[in-house]
């Protein structure tokens, strides 16, 4: 058995297959060197959008009633009086209660200016009478308080520090 024999190519032929080779390998490597050395380029969302809003904030304050004082007396339960307040947010009202032992309180329209404490909600000792004044959004003033007390069942005391 004999081995076929190869046929040697020309030498032009030889040279134009080389060459093909180097620039086809030239050309992959430029390829895959760009996909490999490029970045990714960052992109927007179709969806998004630009919006501008505009708002006011202004601060406030609930005045608390000014001029607190009081009158109690032999078969006169305490009377709490005071005056209006001036300026700030606009009040809906007042909120009155008593502590220290003494339960009770309740409310009262915006334009009042004094609440009688009954005597039932007293008992005998001192306890606390605390006023605030209601504004919008159940925002309140800082209370003013007085003491309140009964020494017997027709005795009754007050005083506003």
């Amino acid at each position: 058995m004999r081995r076929p024999r190869l046929t040697a190519l020309p030498a032009g032929e030889l040279a134009r297959g080389v060459r093909r080779r180097w620039l086809a390998s030239a050309v992959a490597l430029l390829l895959v060197s760009t996909v490999v050395l490029a970045p990714p380029q960052s992109t927007l969302a179709a969806w998004t959008d630009t919006e501008y809003g505009r708002g006011s904030l202004q601060a406030g304050t609930v005045n608390p009633p000014t001029n607190l004082q009081c009158t109690a007396g032999l078969a006169t339960p305490p009377t709490f009086t005071w005056t209006l307040p001036v300026g700030g947010l606009t009040r809906s009202g007042f909120t009155w209660s008593l502590s220290g032992g003494f339960t009770g309180g309740g409310t009262l329209g915006a334009s009042a200016t004094s609440v009688t404490i009954a005597g039932g909600l007293l008992g005998i000792g001192t306890g606390t009478f605390s006023l605030v004044a209601n504004g919008p959004g159940g925002w309140t003033s800082t209370p003013v308080t007085g003491t309140v007390g009964m020494l017997t069942a027709v005795i009754y005391t007050c005083s506003v520090p």
